[in-house]
Parts: C-alpha cells; structure tokens; sequence
C-alpha cells in the first residue's frame, strides 16, 4: 500500500549494521525505546520491569542494555530473580504501555484521529483456536463470538498488503488509540501493531517481531515525554545503535563453549541461570553433522535442539558459535 511507501524509503538495508533504523524510519529528530516488561500480570503474578531486575542482579540498566544484560549476570546474585516467566515478550507492546503511548502520541501529531496500523501477516491467525476480529477503521465490532473463525475479516486478508524488507503486513486504519483494538478483542493474543503512523507522518512506532522493546521515533520535545512518563519504561536510542549485542562476559562464555566442543566434541558451561550442554558430530563424507545442544534452568525447566551442519571446521565453528549464543541467551528465559 502506497501509506507505506514512506517508510520503507526510509529503512536502512538490512544488509547493512543491524541498527536502529532498519526497524523504524530514519529521519525523526529524536528516538527512543520502549521495553516491554520482564513479566506481565497476564503471564505472572506482577507487572516486573527490567529495572527491578537490573536491582536483583545489582547490573547497570543502561541506554544499550540488551534484556541479557541485566538478565544474564556474570556472578549468581544469590535470590531467584523478580520474574518466572520467559522474560518480555517479543514484538508486541504491552497493552496499558500501548495505551499510555497512544495518549503521549495523541499531543504530537495534527491528525490524531487518522493514523495507519500494520500487523504483521505471519501470526498464523488464520489456525488460531481463539477468535478476534478488527475492522479496517480499528475499531471493534459488535460481536465476535465466533469460535474458529479468521481474526482476519475478508477485505483486509484480501485486500493490499504492505510490503516492507522481509516482512509483510495487514493494514488498518484509524485513531491514536485503536493501537490496541487487536488486543482488546483477544485476550489470548493480545497483539498490539507491529508498525503505526500517523498521516501527517510526525512520529512513527515499530515493535519488529524478534525484538523485546518497541522503538519510537519522532520530535524531540515527544521523546522527551515518552522518556519522562513513569508509567511505562523507557530508555533513548540513535538511529546508528546496534538492535542486538553481546556482553563481553556473555561472549567469554560462548567462546570457551566452543573451544571446547571443537576440541573434544562435548563441553559444558555453568551459569548463574543455568546451564548450556553440547556435543558435535562431525560431518562424514555426504552425512550431515549433527550438533546437539540441552539447556537447563535453575528452576528445572531443560530444553533439548539438534541442528544438521554442514562445512570444514571453520565454517563448522561459526555455526556452532551462533548456536551457543542462542543456546546461552535462552537462559534468561527459564
């Protein structure tokens, strides 16, 4: 749809760093980064944010603190941590975040009643067992009680889609606050856009889907407003900030993984969070390798992965690398 055009002229290539500006247009004076909280009373017992488990693991919430940094200390803090679920939420702002935004947004903007909406198309709605609907005007209908039916109606699963790099895009339109129609219809869900404008084209707000923080790009005097406001969290980015990194403590880890597993095909790391196993089964002729990963929780909670590699050591190496990162990242979740 032509509503996007702006926007995708002004993304960053994602062959390029993976910084802030391959998510939300570059352009905007200022921007800054909504996290979306450790756990949510949905999901736990309480709203956690990232600073109370800054204060639990005694690291430094700071502006590029990824949620591993604070998450994923380098020494055991000696308490469980705040949160017990899979840490926050990917690609979605948390619904009275959402609301609190669409309110600071609202003063910014000369058409506040006219804004664009993108959910991405790859949710898998169309399987879902819970049921939503949303209109194209955003706003709700008068009933959804439709058990098995598309949350999707016809003229917006049919009609244009937006067309961003690798990611493509449902599209509604309506006021700042219909950013949590979606939501409000589907408390299984609770999906907030992916992606929301306002037609004057003022500010801009991007949840990309791998991400646990919502980025907001706009005048300086809104992201002055969103920083200040105590009822979400928030800190400021550059459009030049990596989207993701790893701590240097984090990285030591992985490496020593890797030595290890390359040398001996086994190797164990112990953390304060857990634990990360691996074993490597070099390739053979035309038969795969196979790299087996198990991950364990303090709690007990374990997951187990296999990946097929293929490749001399040296390529053998990088893959695994990137595996274990993962594998260790994961711990923050358990």
């Amino acid at each position: 749809m032509h509503q996007a055009d702006w926007i995708a002229s002004r993304l960053a290539p994602w062959e390029d760093e993976y910084i802030v500006t391959i998510v939300v247009p570059a352009g905007f004076e200022a921007y800054a980064r909504v996290l979306h909280p450790a756990e949510t009373p949905s999901t736990g017992d309480r709203l956690v944010r990232w600073a109370e488990v800054a204060a639990w693991s005694a690291m430094p919430l700071r502006e590029d603190a990824q949620f591993h940094s604070i998450a994923l200390p380098p020494t055991a803090p000696g308490r469980p941590p705040p949160y017990g679920g899979q840490g926050p939420r990917e690609g979605s702002l948390y619904v009275p975040d959402a609301e609190v935004l669409a309110a600071i947004l609202r003063a910014w903007t000369a058409t506040p009643e006219d804004c664009w909406f993108c959910v991405w198309d790859g949710f898998g709605w169309d399987t879902a067992s819970t049921v939503a609907a949303f209109t194209e005007t955003g706003r709700p209908p008068e009933s959804i009680e439709e058990p098995g039916r598309d949350p999707v109606p016809g003229p917006v699963r049919d009609g244009p889609r937006v067309h961003l790099p690798h990611r493509d895009y449902f599209l509604y339109q309506g006021p700042a606050e219909a950013v949590v129609t979606l939501a409000s219809l589907d408390s299984t869900w609770g999906q907030c856009p992916n992606i929301w404008w306002t037609a004057d084209r003022a500010w801009c707000v991007a949840s990309e889907i791998d991400l646990p923080w919502t980025y907001v790009g706009g005048p300086c005097g809104l992201i002055d407003a969103v920083l200040a406001d105590s009822r979400i969290e928030a800190l400021p980015a550059d459009p030049a900030d990596p989207v993701s990194r790893v701590e240097d403590w984090v990285a030591a880890w992985v490496d020593q993984l890797t030595d290890g597993l390359m040398a001996r095909g086994a190797a164990s790391l112990r953390t304060p969070r857990g634990s990360v196993d691996a074993w490597l089964r070099r390739p053979r002729g035309i038969r795969k390798g196979e790299l087996r990963i198990q991950v364990a929780g303090p709690g007990g909670s374990s997951g187990s992965v296999h990946h097929g590699l293929l490749g001399d050591d040296q390529k053998l190496r990088r893959e695994a690398h990137d595996y274990l990162t993962f594998a260790v990242l994961d711990l923050t979740g358990m």
